[in-house]
């Protein structure tokens, strides 16, 4: 499953409402509210093995689907440079 489809996924298990073809804001038009963003990060960490910290928890990387993809690709990416760095292949 691609990270966009399993985005939505794990909105629409949080608010069965959500319609991704919608030009909807998550936060500003309350599709998840901050339990629910909660939640999604907890499920992002398990679906995508990505830590979201306190510090990327901002209304600009939860707007819409493509911001969260490009939230969870950015950390991935971080990450995979860190292992590769630690293991010194760089």
């Amino acid at each position: 499953m691609e990270i966009k489809e399993k985005i939505i996924e794990i909105i629409q298990s949080l608010n069965e409402d959500f319609d991704p073809a919608e030009e909807a804001d998550i936060i500003e038009d309350g599709i998840l509210d901050s339990f629910d963003i909660v939640n999604f990060i907890i499920e992002a960490d398990e679906a995508f093995g990505v830590k979201i910290g306190v510090e990327e928890i901002v209304p600009e990387n939860f707007s819409n689907v493509e911001s969260i993809k490009k939230l969870i690709e950015r950390l991935k990416n971080n990450w995979l440079w860190f292992y590769l760095r630690k293991i010194s292949l760089f």
